[in-house]
């Protein structure tokens, strides 16, 4: 039986004829533009509440849009605005007059993630692995510097690297198979050279005479950790290597691990003049994200957390960044 396809929203609003092209031209960069698309067509319906000149973006229609709602989240408030604001940097772009206002977020409820210097990796996984056996926890000597080398070295989710199984590892191609993730994405993840070859000392020497379906990171029952277990041993590791924790709420968090590696990766690629605007596409799929969206706010953190940067990065992502008011805000992981 075929798979329905699903089909995209009509736009009847005043500015339906510049969504339907504003959504060809995200679609064209590489950007699947699924589930924003539902909020466009939602900002095009507000829009019929307002007269609306030729040309023009009025102001009082970004003010009403941003406002706060009953019962909603700021993180999903912040997901309207970006919408509006890509789109009307669209407008822009094609000659519209757009004035947006500045907009205010209440920030005690968006974690800010913590990005960890080059420095302070080096400093964890040294101490992870001059961890030495434990009568308490036979495998963590072992386990532990192959777990946070995943972590950090290709971004993946705390839970997806708990659920792997020794067969989801394959040592020859140095190919990762994700298929519990976020989203119900499955996806096959390439690792670096460097760390194909530490998984296979590590499956030499951890994994003697399991089978495939056995935990590739393993408790010393041979069963999965639960996260708690990590996030307990992580907290402690902050502390061993000299990083303050401020708590659940203000981290660092051990996720932070999976945006460190994304700000790693686009200040390389910053560093190096690579295009970011064509790079953005393959992160976005290497990390799993639903679209470029989601991915797009890694750029923004690069900037914060590498200075030296700021200027280049702005200068090859002047679309990313549109200087017409507002604030860039991270969408979910």
């Amino acid at each position: 039986m075929s798979k329905s396809v699903r089909k995209d929203p009509i736009f009847t609003g005043p500015f339906a004829e510049m969504c339907v092209a504003f959504v060809s031209y995200k679609r064209a960069q590489g950007i699947k533009y699924m589930g924003q698309i539902y909020l466009l067509r939602a900002f095009d319906d507000f829009c019929k509440d307002f007269k609306i000149e030729s040309q023009k973006f009025p102001l009082e229609i970004a003010q009403a849009w941003s406002q706060p709602r009953n019962n909603e989240s700021e993180l999903h408030r912040s997901s309207r605005i970006l919408v509006m604001r890509q789109f009307v940097s669209f407008l822009e772009q094609n000659g519209y007059e757009v004035e947006l206002p500045m907009f205010k977020f209440k920030r005690d409820r968006l974690h800010t993630p913590y990005i960890f210097t080059h420095d302070e990796i080096r400093k964890m996984i040294q101490e992870v692995d001059e961890a030495s056996f434990s009568q308490k926890s036979t495998s963590r000597h072992l386990t532990f510097p192959m777990l946070y080398r995943m972590l950090y070295a290709c971004g993946f989710r705390i839970n997806e690297v708990l659920s792997l199984k020794l067969g989801d590892v394959d040592l020859k191609t140095g190919v990762v198979h994700l298929n519990k993730t976020k989203n119900n994405i499955e996806r096959l993840v390439p690792m670096s050279d460097s760390l194909t070859e530490y998984c296979r000392k590590y499956v030499s020497i951890a994994h003697c005479g399991h089978s495939l379906d056995y935990p590739y990171i393993f408790t010393m029952h041979g069963e999965h950790y639960c996260i708690s277990a990590i996030e307990r041993h992580f907290r402690d590791l902050m502390w061993s290597v000299g990083i303050s924790y401020g708590g659940k709420r203000l981290g660092p968090r051990i996720h932070d691990l999976r945006h460190t590696f994304a700000c790693h990766q686009l200040y390389k690629w910053t560093t190096e003049g690579t295009d970011l605007m064509i790079m953005l596409p393959i992160l976005s799929k290497y990390l799993g994200h639903k679209g470029v969206l989601s991915t797009q706010w890694y750029l923004r953190l690069t900037a914060e957390a590498f200075p030296d940067v700021t200027e280049k990065m702005n200068l090859l992502t002047a679309s990313v960044f549109p200087e017409i008011g507002g604030e860039y805000i991270a969408e979910t992981d």
